[in-house]
């Protein structure tokens, strides 16, 4: 153990162990549930980023013809990962090229030299844009279900649902509500002036927010 941490923290790893670290603080808070599913956007089959809005029709694009959608674009085809969520492609390149630079260096360069490092390190990229390749590859259908549900959903204005994340308040939250076939996930928010609302609780949908696809809910037990 106390070899992998040195190697981990050594010149030619260190900069792919400090990338790592967001990726795992991300999936730990969203376990928690202290994760607002606004970011965790999908990747359209146009190279854009869709951010659903769990019922709302909003989605932010990073355009056809903008420098960084156009490198979003041809990385994305690279990887073959449209229509996967974002933050998962993210999160198996990351860790497949810690992986495979950990391997590496561990196999080709044991002075851990900072040239051979560099070029282990390219290796790692290649390989790691193979196997998140194949890693995605067979997700592609599963998310496209879960994306074009073909039974539309009933209207969820005057529903109740529960809040999942660890708090819905002014500014994140989310809440599920029940639906025929699988629930529905909704970014919610309480109104200017309400208290947060802790996991758990029993909220009813008040309103929609047209422009930002965000659901304004209170709680069940609160008078009108």
């Amino acid at each position: 153990m106390k070899e992998i941490w040195n190697l981990a923290i050594s010149a030619p790893m260190l900069p792919l162990t400090i990338l790592l670290v967001p990726v795992c603080i991300y999936w730990v808070l969203s376990i928690l549930g202290a994760v607002d599913h606004d970011h965790f956007g999908s990747v359209d089959m146009d190279g854009g980023i869709d951010a659903h809005h769990g019922g709302g029709d909003g989605h932010s694009h990073d355009g056809d013809g903008h420098p960084l959608g156009e490198v979003m674009h041809g990385a994305l085809r690279m990887l073959n990962a449209q229509g996967v969520p974002l933050m998962m492609v993210l999160s198996v390149l990351v860790t497949y090229l810690w992986g495979c630079s950990m391997l590496g260096n561990s196999w080709f360069n044991k002075s851990l030299s900072g040239g051979t490092g560099t070029l282990v390190s390219v290796g790692a990229l290649v390989a790691a844009i193979v196997l998140t390749r194949v890693t995605v590859t067979p997700l592609k259908p599963l998310f496209r279900l879960i994306q074009d549900d073909p039974e539309p959903a009933k209207p969820v204005l005057g529903r109740t649902g529960v809040v999942r994340t660890a708090q819905v308040n002014e500014r994140e939250g989310q809440v599920e509500v029940e639906n025929a076939g699988a629930p529905l996930l909704l970014n919610a928010r309480t109104a200017a002036g309400s208290a947060p609302l802790s996991r758990g609780t029993t909220v009813l949908v008040i309103r929609y927010d047209d422009s930002t696809g965000i659901y304004i809910v209170r709680s069940l037990t609160e008078t009108s």
